[in-house]
């Protein structure tokens, strides 16, 4: 018997380490202790049930970003993927995803049973022939997109904001077009100093926020951390009060990082200037995360020839260090994007799955949802035929893939 995953944490803790990834108090203190791990008791309200300080809490959150009604939750925006699609199911099956989109969207669409349509672009759609759509705003890499285009569609338009939540806090960040979405799904713990676990859904509509109420009642855990729920509560009012200035210290920051960076990287131009994105120019960036490591600073995640820092205004300290430290790793591998054309789907109603080898997989059909982690987007969703050049990047690439079983792939049983 060992403990070994609460002695690395410990050893991380101890060893003071620089935190560009989330949760984003950055291991700072929050003034959140096991002292206040408590349960529903006479004073502390019920999430599922809220009728005081919770209710309140909730009321809070709505008003920080601009919306009516808002749900907090304490098992992470995936759970507010969930939510909301069961939710959404309500007006039919008819689900459109457009752009890149979190496994979690292709998860629990296969598990609710809608009929997926997949576009990268509106202007080859009609968004009104569906019942509901998810677009992820803003993106892993801080991307904003025009959600404008979908204000007048008959259509539940679902944004994922997860890697948002702090845009309210500062005139310097973009919007999240609260009013145009008619679910926002948020993951706080990404980008403000809550708790992991932390995240919300806010709405406009009192008919969607009865069904998403109705909907977090049967998937929520029944169980919701205390810790967290409080974490969010103490972030909200801080940042409402003064998230202006803590952005405004924090972006200045950047601009100073970005001026010493040397020419061997790029900071690419994203929407959310506090979502730094550096490009090694074809270099394998999970080599210089090692390095940096060595010299225990931590990153969010590679991405090929990418690095993404989260920044906060608990870290932002830390970023001449960091640009440093990246000026003096002379590292040289070279990487290779993949670029695999979408496999071709077909039915696998009333399939078995059962799990086989990797190498063995080439022409079977895909019974998960497989990719590179971090983003989270799929190369391979539930059905697609699996290719000869999948199976290749799987079996050679260096990056962390997600969907497998004990490293096999689930396929349907032919």
């Amino acid at each position: 018997m060992q403990k070994d995953l609460y002695d690395k944490v410990k050893e991380y803790r101890d060893s003071n380490p620089i935190r560009f990834h989330m949760p984003s108090h950055n291991g700072e203190c929050i003034d959140i202790e096991t002292a206040m791990d408590i349960t529903e008791l006479s004073f502390s309200d019920n999430l599922m049930q809220s009728e005081s300080i919770i209710a309140n809490t909730e009321k809070n959150i709505a008003k920080a970003y601009g919306s009516k009604y808002s749900l907090m939750l304490t098992t992470g925006a995936t759970s507010g993927v969930a939510i909301s699609l069961f939710a959404v199911k309500n007006y039919g099956s008819k689900l459109l995803l457009l752009g890149d989109t979190h496994k979690s969207v292709y998860n629990y669409a296969h598990l609710f049973n809608f009929i997926v349509t997949q576009s990268d672009n509106i202007e080859d759609i009609n968004p009104n022939d569906f019942d509901a759509i998810v677009i992820t705003s803003p993106d892993y890499f801080g991307k904003v997109k025009d959600i404008q285009k979908l204000k007048d569609t008959t259509a539940i338009v679902i944004v994922d904001a997860s890697h948002g939540s702090h845009f309210p806090f500062s005139s310097k960040l973009p919007s999240l077009n609260t009013s145009v979405a008619d679910i926002t799904i948020l993951s706080f713990h990404k980008t403000l100093p809550v708790l992991t676990g932390g995240a919300g859904i806010i709405t406009n509509d009192k008919e969607l926020y009865d069904l998403l109420c109705y909907s977090r009642n049967l998937i929520h855990s029944s169980s919701p951390s205390y810790l967290t729920m409080a974490s969010i509560d103490k972030a909200i009012y801080e940042f409402y009060l003064n998230g202006e200035n803590l952005y405004s210290a924090c972006i200045k920051e950047i601009e100073n990082f970005k001026s010493i960076l040397c020419d061997r990287y790029s900071v690419l131009e994203t929407d959310d200037i506090t979502r730094l994105c550096i490009c090694a120019k074809n270099i394998d960036c999970s080599k210089i995360a090692k390095a940096l490591e060595q010299k225990n600073i931590y990153i969010e995640m590679t991405y090929y020839d990418i690095m993404v820092a989260i920044v906060t205004p608990y870290n932002y300290k830390h970023l001449i260090t960091f640009a440093n430290a990246l000026n003096q790793i002379e590292i040289y591998d070279k990487t290779t994007k993949l670029d695999i054309k979408k496999p071709s789907k077909i039915d696998i109603k009333d399939k078995k799955i059962i799990f086989e080898n990797v190498k063995d997989c080439t022409n079977k059909i895909c019974a998960s949802n497989i990719g590179i982690y971090p983003p989270g987007t799929p190369l391979l969703t539930i059905g697609d035929v699996i290719t000869k050049d999948i199976i290749k990047f799987l079996t050679t690439s260096n990056v962390e893939i997600f969907g497998l079983v004990d490293g096999k792939i689930p396929v349907f049983k032919a």
